[in-house]
């Protein structure tokens, strides 16, 4: 996940840096999947519209599984499998959201192949670092 952070994700990194906490990171990460069809450094956790359907869930990301070197945090590439339904809508993308009083974006990215209509039985897998 290349991607780029938007103004929500950096502001609190800003303030996490300077005051060593911010309430709107909360315990863990989540990584989601998103059906908006556009971006902007102005997009928010909550103007994201997540997909229904096929067993779908946001996913925990747990703080000590994130691997560092070298300036890149890593975490083990994660597969959405579905089951059961289709997803409600093509998926564009996917993010990093935290989980404290107000989420915000960490890191989104659009997929690079573009959207995708996800059917019961499909698996899409998403690489996991940040830069």
């Amino acid at each position: 996940m290349a991607g780029f952070t938007p103004t929500e994700g950096a502001a609190m990194c800003l303030e996490h840096l300077l005051k060593g906490s911010s309430a709107d990171r909360g315990t863990n990460l989540e990584l989601l999947l998103f059906t908006n069809t556009s971006l902007t450094l102005n997009t928010t956790a909550a103007t994201l519209t997540e997909p229904t359907g096929g067993g779908y869930a946001r996913v925990t990301l747990s703080d000590g599984s994130w691997m560092f070197s070298g300036g890149i945090g890593t975490y083990a590439p994660y597969t959405f499998t579905l089951s059961g339904s289709d997803y409600s809508a093509d998926v564009y993308g996917y993010a990093i959201v935290s989980t404290g009083t107000t989420p915000r974006i960490v890191a989104i990215e659009n997929d690079p192949d573009g959207a995708k209509t996800l059917i019961n039985g499909d698996t899409y897998t998403i690489p996991m670092y940040l830069i």
